[in-house]
């Protein structure tokens, strides 16, 4: 049984196909799954599936009740293998990580195809689209980021997990959104009040200069999430629980090594109301710093951390821009994107961002 393939299908993973795959990477030392039992899903970018497992009665071993099963194949080719070195490489060289565990994953360097048999944690962890921030899971959060960029700090093998943000990667993050940004001003510029359309031109002219400045001289990069939106935010249901941070599928044009303040500044500036944000921003970067701390990151002043945090704040006008690439998208999500328009600008204003251009 070929095992190094990607499944093309949910159907495809079957009980012989799943005793395989234990059986190969250690988890069944004898016996079967004798069947298994799926429960299917479908989102934009995916196929999904739950898995629940039945073993033969003489089945030994570290065997999982249930397993999460992730099949890529719509727009794959746009995300490459970042999900699966998120998975397996990144994850490996944290102690503990804030990464569910991965039991098997197959990618196709042809098309883009891939899947991740993954721990699954249905149970214990429920998405945070619907969880209105608190302290402890915003707390929880910025831990398992601070172990997921502390792990990967100035790592000497951070090139061969994804694109360092040299000056040919920063003006492709630049440029694709920026093909985004008339067709959104003409679209709702008028409605927006003057100081704000200056502001929006100001980031879209100077900003990009000071990125490619900031990588030249940056000491302090790291592997970044890239996409911490509420759905990829995994919240522990008992008090005592850790947070997971899934579902790392970046474009090829994102950064996937930068400032780890930015993975903050995304959930809170691009994702949060406006009050929350300014209620919890300050004492949550200050708990980000303790953790980098503890987990050996002395090189770094809170005065840096504060002023990468607002430095980064300006980046998640590109993400809105993105969504306006493409017409039909652009309509269609107008809901999304423009809420976050607005507390982009707000949250620029409030941290004085133009300071730094």
């Amino acid at each position: 049984m070929i095992l190094n393939h990607p499944l093309q299908t949910i159907e495809e993973a079957t009980p012989e196909w799943l005793t395989h795959v234990l059986q190969e990477q250690g988890y069944l030392d004898e016996g079967a799954v004798l069947n298994v039992q799926t429960k299917t899903e479908k989102s934009s970018n995916a196929d999904t599936a739950r898995l629940t497992l039945i073993y033969s009665k003489e089945a030994i071993g570290r065997m999982p009740a249930n397993l999460f099963l992730k099949l890529c194949s719509v727009n794959a080719e746009q995300f490459g293998s970042s999900e699966i070195s998120y998975y397996t490489t990144i994850a490996a060289q944290i102690q503990d990580p804030p990464i569910p565990h991965c039991y098997h994953s197959a990618y196709a360097t042809t098309t883009g195809h891939y899947h991740l048999l993954l721990e699954d944690l249905t149970d214990t962890h429920t998405p945070n689209w619907k969880v209105k921030p608190t302290w402890e899971n915003a707390a929880k959060t910025i831990d398992a980021m601070a172990k997921l960029h502390a792990s990967w700090w100035n790592h000497p093998q951070l090139g061969t997990i994804g694109k360092l943000p040299d000056e040919v990667a920063i003006e492709d993050y630049i440029s694709h959104p920026a093909q985004g940004l008339m067709p959104m001003l003409e679209d709702v510029g008028k409605t927006l009040p003057q100081p704000w359309l200056e502001l929006i031109h100001r980031i879209f002219d100077r900003h990009g200069y000071k990125l490619k400045e900031r990588a030249r001289n940056s000491d302090r990069l790291t592997c970044i999430h890239g996409d911490p939106n509420p759905g990829n935010i995994l919240s522990p249901i008992a008090l005592d629980g850790k947070t997971f941070l899934i579902d790392r599928q970046l474009f090829d044009w994102s950064l996937s090594i930068w400032l780890g303040v930015s993975d903050i500044a995304y959930m809170m500036v691009h994702w949060w109301d406006t009050e929350s944000r300014r209620q919890s921003e300050q004492p949550l970067l200050q708990h980000y710093y303790q953790k980098l701390e503890q987990f050996g990151i002395h090189s770094y002043s809170f005065t840096e951390l504060w002023d990468d945090y607002r430095f980064c704040a300006m980046q998640s006008l590109y993400v809105v821009a993105a969504w306006c690439i493409d017409a039909a998208e652009q309509s269609k999500y107008k809901w999304v994107w423009l809420p976050q328009l607005k507390k982009t600008i707000t949250a620029c204003i409030d941290l004085n961002c133009m300071e730094l251009l």
